[in-house]
């Protein structure tokens, strides 16, 4: 990337971190939505009206000249963004904005719990937000998938407890060493700010054991798994996740647990080979998928840097387009489609998202000799990694 096209993005990002609000690293902010933006406007415009003000997702300012829509009144933002409507009703309401300058967004207000009078904001089409990108990564139309789901992610104010699997049966050396330990605590706790946009700022990590044959069941509730399995090299894969919804949210699109699964043997990273992929980059791609991220394009084929691409190596654990757009899904209620439309009240959003989602990143080496072949099926592998190949039929 060119120095001056990376430092725009980088003034871009600076701006999207302002739209997020400041943060405690050492404290978890839950941070969600814009800023507020509602000063010099009534708060309370009075029963059945709404008054707000819309600003840019990525640069935070205030947007002239936008239409917005609730039910059939429509009104344009004045100069300074605001707005006000009358006889648009109390309760859910779905706010439509529309216009040149940003992309088409549908929020979902409700007055009892929002207040009538709002901040919304809409992602602004001079930006450096990549539509193709954000389908690709927040809602898995890779051009090999071409899926389009709503996009899915964790919702709890409390962030998941991260555990680091201890169980070695499956690792070729017979031990998960230190130095792998330490890798993975070093890179989750670089990655969830990043991945979530401060939605997580302070996370907790504890290594346990976890048997071979734990059962999804067996995992905790609101937990974030990282074991470890060698025996993913027979399929040719670095990694494998699964993420598990709680089925009791109004939509199947938040996750409840995650269970990543990577390579440990350092004969596999580029640690033995600098044609190969780094462990950290791994990691983090997995982590990716547990926070709900699909699958990028490659940059040769006109996709942007990203650790989440699906083929080859990206170089580092995320980009800034990562950070970016990561952070406009974290700003957004799961299950958002495009183009950026929250969930509407009283829809079959259930029926919109397959459930459990499986990802499994066939880029290791293919060919194995005869006896590592042997060496690797004596190996304990875990059961959920076994049903999962199973199931995608490796």
């Amino acid at each position: 990337m060119h120095y001056t096209a990376r430092a725009l993005l980088v003034i871009m990002m600076a701006a999207l971190l302002c739209f997020s609000g400041c943060h405690d690293d050492k404290k978890n902010s839950g941070i969600s939505g814009p800023p507020d933006k509602t000063d010099g406007l009534a708060l309370d415009p009075g029963q059945g009206n709404l008054a707000g003000r819309v600003v840019g997702t990525v640069y935070g300012r205030s947007l002239a000249g936008v239409t917005v829509s609730v039910n059939s009144r429509s009104v344009i933002t004045e100069s300074d963004g605001s707005f006000l409507l009358y006889g648009v009703g109390e309760g859910s309401l779905a706010v439509i904005l529309s216009g040149e300058g940003i992309y088409p967004r549908t929020k979902v207000v409700n007055t009892a719990r929002d207040g009538r009078s709002i901040s919304v904001d809409a992602i602004e089409t001079g930006s450096s937000f990549d539509l193709n990108f954000y389908r690709e990564l927040a809602r898995g139309n890779h051009p090999l998938e071409r899926d389009i789901f709503p996009t899915h992610r964790w919702t709890n104010p409390q962030p998941p407890k991260f555990y680091i699997n201890t169980n070695a049966a499956a690792a070729k050396d017979g031990t998960i060493d230190q130095w792998t330990i330490d890798a993975t605590i070093r890179v989750l706790k670089e990655i969830v700010p990043i991945f979530t946009g401060n939605f997580y700022s302070a996370i907790d990590i504890e290594q346990r054991y976890f048997a071979s044959d734990v059962s999804v069941a067996q995992i905790p509730d609101n937990a974030f798994v990282i074991s470890f399995d060698d025996s993913l090299q027979l399929s040719g894969a670095y990694g494998l996740t699964y993420t598990i919804p709680d089925f009791i949210s109004p939509t199947t699109s938040t996750i409840h647990k995650a269970l990543v699964f990577v390579l440990d043997n350092d004969r596999y990273y580029k640690a033995a080979n600098p044609s190969r992929i780094a462990f950290e980059e791994i990691v983090a791609h997995e982590s990716g998928h547990g926070f709900g991220f699909r699958h990028s394009s490659e940059p040769k084929w006109g996709g942007k840097p990203s650790v989440m691409v699906k083929t080859g190596e990206f170089g580092g654990t995320y980009s800034l387009y990562d950070q970016l757009h990561m952070s406009i899904v974290y700003h957004r209620p799961a299950g958002n489609t495009d183009l950026d439309n929250d969930p509407l009240p009283g829809s079959n959003a259930r029926a919109l998202n397959a459930g459990p989602q499986v990802f499994l990143d066939q880029r290791a080496e293919q060919t194995l000799p005869a006896h590592e072949r042997r060496a690797l099926n004596r190996l304990q592998r875990f059961d959920i990694v076994e049903e999962l190949l199973q199931q995608e039929g490796k």
